[in-house]
């Protein structure tokens, strides 16, 4: 890890999570058969599983220091088997120019949303598989005070 110092960024904003979802459908039946000699009825059920949006408004934290950094995602983005330390994520393909910031969060072995920061305008942009979040980033100095 390099000496520079460290950016630590502090980003408000929101998203949409995606969450897995299911619920259980049932129906039942009657009829007649063979010109009104038979008839039938019955019930069936089933469960039909898939995902639903949910929105949510949150933070997320980042801090850089030389060539690495981490990130903190809001919980309802994240998946129940992750990695991380202490709710923060490695970022993978880390690159810093003058204008833009752009890493993958390594959530999990196929989880690892896109981070995009724009250096010139402060927003944030993350997408995956668990959702999406926009924000604006504000720098947080390392030695500043407490609000309270």
């Amino acid at each position: 890890m390099s000496t520079t110092a460290a950016i630590l960024l502090v980003c408000m904003g929101g998203g949409t999570a995606i969450k897995p979802d299911s619920a259980t459908v049932s129906g039942s039946h009657s009829g007649s058969y063979d010109y009104g000699r038979g008839q039938y009825s019955g019930t069936s059920q089933g469960t039909v599983t898939g995902t639903r949006a949910q929105g949510y408004a949150d933070q997320v934290d980042v801090e850089l220091t030389g060539s690495e950094g981490k990130i903190r995602l809001p919980r309802v983005v994240l998946p129940i088997m992750r990695g991380g330390e202490n709710g923060w994520f490695e970022l993978r393909d880390l690159e810093i120019d003058d204008r833009v910031i752009q890493a993958k969060a390594a959530i999990n072995f196929i989880n690892r949303p896109k981070v995009h920061i724009d250096r010139m305008t402060g927003t944030i942009s993350i997408s995956g598989k668990s959702g999406t979040f926009i924000g604006k980033c504000q720098k947080v100095e390392p030695a500043a005070e407490r609000q309270f």
